[in-house]
């Protein structure tokens, strides 16, 4: 005996329930094009110091936090690092190789809820851009940032942690610009002097 009536409609919904359930699990990969920030509408001043146009290489980049958990998206070193290498490119800051400065790169952590509507994740970033003529540091910073994603972004909570992440790096990136932007103007000659 069963339980009538009601027994057909309930099992399917259970199974359908199941199902979302397990793909609500699984967590698709970051995409860096999804970190790198619209730069031509950001408020920036005018530009970098000419000494570091076209002179940045980016050259360690680590992720401190495991991101790889059922509940999580996974952003790994390659995409970070290829969202600051395309974030740099598109504010004229970057070198491909043998630049005369090194930014360095570690992803502290992403703080994120389990689960919710409106999912606000924070990103820590601790970057080093080091001066690779004289070995000084020239910027040192920890920087933090809040991405949210809601309902209207996904209706699974993987893909709205995922963009959620995406959007808290990609806010992370664009105060590192700013700060680049806003370095003084380190010559060489200058150095020398010193």
């Amino acid at each position: 005996m069963g339980f009538g009536y009601w027994e057909a409609p309930m099992v399917r919904l259970l199974v359908a329930m199941l199902l979302l359930a397990g793909l609500g699990a699984c967590a698709m990969p970051a995409n860096y094009t999804s970190m790198v920030p619209e730069l031509a509408s950001a408020d920036l001043g005018p530009g970098p110091a000419p000494s570091y146009r076209g002179a940045i290489t980016v050259a360690s980049v680590s992720i401190g936090t495991d991101t790889s958990t059922p509940w999580t998206s996974q952003i790994g070193s390659a995409e970070f690092q290829d969202a600051l290498v395309r974030t740099l490119m598109l504010a004229n800051l970057a070198s491909p190789q043998g630049g005369r400065f090194r930014l360095d790169a570690t992803l502290l952590g992403l703080s994120r809820p389990f689960a919710g509507f409106a999912m606000t994740v924070t990103a820590s970033v601790a970057y080093r851009l080091t001066d690779t003529a004289t070995g000084a540091v020239v910027y040192q910073e920890t920087r933090t940032s809040l991405g949210t994603a809601s309902l209207n972004d996904a209706v699974m909570n993987a893909n709205r942690l995922r963009i959620a992440d995406e959007r808290a790096l990609r806010a992370n990136i664009r105060k590192l610009i700013q700060d680049l932007y806003a370095l003084p103007d380190r010559t060489l000659t200058s150095l020398r002097r010193i």
